[in-house]
């Protein structure tokens, strides 16, 4: 029989098998500061391998077979005992009561009334042993829990991991690892644990025996089902691609769709976008929901016709009448994101623009959670610098739009009609997206009406300042198209890049964003406002406010 010593240990402990020596080496050895070790299983091999995790991989890509090869049955007791020893030497989780000096018969399983029993299912078949004893019938069902069931349990448990706690791979990985140790010492504890199983019981005050009726399991098939816990846990995050799959298999996860926005020829650039019908399904099938947001528009419809001042949403407007009443309405928002550390020298290196979608006639005590905000697109955010790959990556978007707005969605039965609102977005992304200048100190820096840079801080009159129109806007995009040279034209450099959208206009369709305009404007200008009032009144000094700001900061 071949011997595997493991050379991290000071005793130089020996193993029957490399399956034994590699658990040995994760269940006490992997966390190890001075973690050394030289794999010599072949003459190929001989690298010295300084973590853990380099060691496994090498172990998997090049001795995966020995690895797993099946071990020979051996009876010889003393060959147990003397396993046994070993591992009680080191083994802290076995209780002190289990030594030497037990029978050597509680060693030893029955091989005797055992039954095989067939589990399947869609997606895979699993064998499960049991022992019965004599007095078992075939009315008595035991409930069964298939490999399938405990790989989807798991999957579900790293999806809420990532996707709700935003755990990162490496996380997860640690925690299945330590799930394995674990299984791994509950096998090791059940095998000092096993005991001979007896179907005769002998009673100290009577001189008959009599048949107690008790179920025990094979050893070796128990090892069995421990270690394909342990490969199934493994194999749901080992890698990226893995994960992917296993959670397309158990709960139908659809992977978003790659756009290309560079030419052919070019440095290969990329978006991804995630078809809105897709989480429109997911949401909607909730029908209370479907009936509280119905219930929202009948509310603000009634409050509306009672007094004429209010208004909810865009359908109360004064373009709200080309949409339907019933029509459910849909709103983008963008914006960028930054990678990297926003207050650092690199912040502005990996910017990232998103896309979203909400519904507009979610019940306001749900508009602010995360799960009505859904992600539509994402993509570089210098890629929108170029007309023409922005052009590529709103496309899809737009005709996705599009097929909602004509033909809607049909969702238990129910067919859901459905209406572009606004795009909501900081004042450079909607001028980007509506075709207007994106320089805001001097000409026409407005895109709801022709007041000049110059003119700003001047007290005009509302009733005095033109504000622009679909007509007026349209005119000044057809003299860019017959005449590029006269961009930008009061404030117009071209077409939109959502033109194509059904309800979308620029002039009607790019609100101010509430949150930037006062966030990142208003509250700046209020608050330098009050320290300049305090500095004049001697209240404070700059220097005071200064380490107050470096206090803050």
């Amino acid at each position: 029989m071949s011997s595997f010593t493991c050379p991290l240990c000071l005793t130089n402990r020996d193993f029957v098998s490399l399956a034994k020596m590699f658990r040995h080496i994760t269940v006490y050895h992997q966390n190890e500061s001075n973690f050394e070790i030289t794999c010599d299983l072949h003459n190929t091999c001989g690298v010295l391998y300084r973590t853990y995790s380099a060691y496994k991989s090498h172990i998997y890509r090049q001795h995966l077979s020995e690895l797993h090869s099946a071990e020979k049955d051996n009876n010889n007791i003393n060959t147990i005992l003397a396993i046994g020893q070993q591992q009680e030497n080191i083994d802290l989780l076995v209780e002190s009561d289990l030594t030497n000096s037990d029978n050597d018969d509680a060693l030893d399983f029955v091989n005797d009334d055992l039954e095989s029993m067939l589990l399947k299912d869609d997606y895979e078949t699993e064998f499960y042993n049991s022992v019965l004893s004599p007095s078992t019938t075939a009315s008595d069902e035991t409930p069964f829990v298939s490999m399938m069931d405990i790989k989807r349990s798991y999957v579900l448990f790293i999806l809420q991991l990532r996707e709700e706690f935003l755990l990162p791979k490496n996380i997860t990985s640690t925690i299945s690892t330590y799930i394995i140790t674990l299984m791994q010492n509950i096998e090791i504890l059940l095998e000092k644990k096993a005991f001979n199983y007896s179907a005769d019981s002998y009673s100290s005050t009577s001189p008959s025996s009599r048949k107690e009726n008790k179920k025990t399991i094979e050893f070796h098939q128990l090892k069995h089902t421990l270690n394909d816990i342990c490969n199934a846990i493994e194999s749901i995050t080992k890698n990226e691609y893995q994960f992917i799959k296993h959670s397309e298999k158990y709960f139908g996860y659809t992977s978003p769709e790659e756009i290309v926005v560079s030419s052919v020829g070019e440095v290969p650039e990329r978006g991804y976008f995630v078809p809105i019908e897709r989480t429109l399904l997911s949401m909607l099938d909730s029908q209370p929901l479907v009936d509280q947001i119905h219930e929202n528009i009948y509310q603000q419809q009634a409050l509306t016709e009672y007094d004429n001042d209010l208004m909810f949403s865009i359908r109360d407007g004064y373009h709200g009448n080309r949409l339907d009443h019933d029509s459910l309405l849909i709103q983008l928002y963008l914006d960028d994101i930054g990678l990297t550390n926003p207050i650092g020298s690199k912040r502005d290196e990996h910017k990232m623009c998103m896309v979203y979608f909400s519904l507009e006639d979610i019940p306001d005590h749900h508009r602010s959670k995360i799960d009505f905000i859904q992600l539509i697109g994402i993509c570089e955010s210098k890629v929108l610098k170029d007309k023409i790959k922005a052009e590529r990556f709103f496309q899809p978007i737009i005709d996705n739009l599009n097929k909602l707005q004509i033909h809607g969605l049909v969702i238990n039965g129910i067919h859901h009609k459905f209406s572009f609102s606004t795009v909501v977005a900081d004042n450079l992304a909607a001028h980007l997206v509506g075709g207007f200048q994106s320089c805001f100190n001097n000409g026409n820096f407005c895109r709801r009406c022709y007041v000049t840079y110059a003119d700003r801080n001047l007290p005009i009159p509302l009733s005095k300042i033109k504000i622009r129109t679909i007509v007026d806007h349209d005119n000044f995009v057809q003299e860019i198209i017959n005449n590029p040279n006269k961009s930008p034209l009061m404030g117009v450099i071209g077409d939109s890049l959502l033109h194509d959208l059904i309800g979308f206009h620029p002039t009607v369709s790019l609100p101010g964003d509430l949150m930037h305009d006062f966030i990142e404007g208003i509250c700046p200008i209020v608050v330098m406002s009050l320290l300049k009032q305090a500095s004049s009144m001697r209240l404070i000094t700059y220097g005071r406010n200064n380490s107050l700001f470096g206090v803050i900061m």
